[in-house]
């Protein structure tokens, strides 16, 4: 039997170091990809909208845009369309939160406003109450205005 010195015991380690790292690589390699899949498919999704509401914010027409997405995204025509007019439910509601923060509100404040005021039941009820999307201190009123006249 050979005796066993350091010459052999890290022979021995490297060999499964490697080997070890090499089943690693394997285990975990399908993890890796997903998760780089994931992340690619994230940075998408958030250039996708971050891409519809800068259009929006800058108003282009309806057409250009669903037109835009799918020349430059990839996106059908039902798909863009379907992301626009979510993103036109999503916008006046970030422009009363943001509207609300600058106003010293808390984000617990801002929740519990939001919620009490049912801002977002009054958009999907009226919507043309959006078009206020721009002037977010007079959404609030007319919103404010409408819930008293009930």
């Amino acid at each position: 039997m050979p005796q066993i010195n350091s010459e052999i015991l890290k022979e021995y380690l490297a060999t499964g170091g490697k080997i070890a790292g090499n089943l690693a690589l394997k285990f975990y390699g399908d993890s890796i990809n997903e998760a780089g899949n994931k992340a690619f498919g994230d940075a998408l999704e958030i250039g996708i909208t971050n891409t519809i509401a800068a259009l929006y914010e800058a108003n282009v027409e309806d057409n250009d845009i669903v037109n835009l997405l799918n020349k430059h995204w990839g996106i059908s025509r039902n798909e863009a369309i379907d992301r626009l007019v979510f993103e036109k439910k999503q916008a006046p509601l970030r422009e009363v939160r943001e509207y609300l923060q600058m106003q010293g509100l808390s984000s617990q404040e801002i929740h519990h406003f939001m919620f009490s005021k049912k801002i977002a039941q009054r958009l999907m009820e009226n919507p043309e109450l959006r078009e206020l999307r721009r002037t977010p201190g007079e959404l609030i009123k007319t919103i404010e205005k409408l819930e008293d006249s009930r």
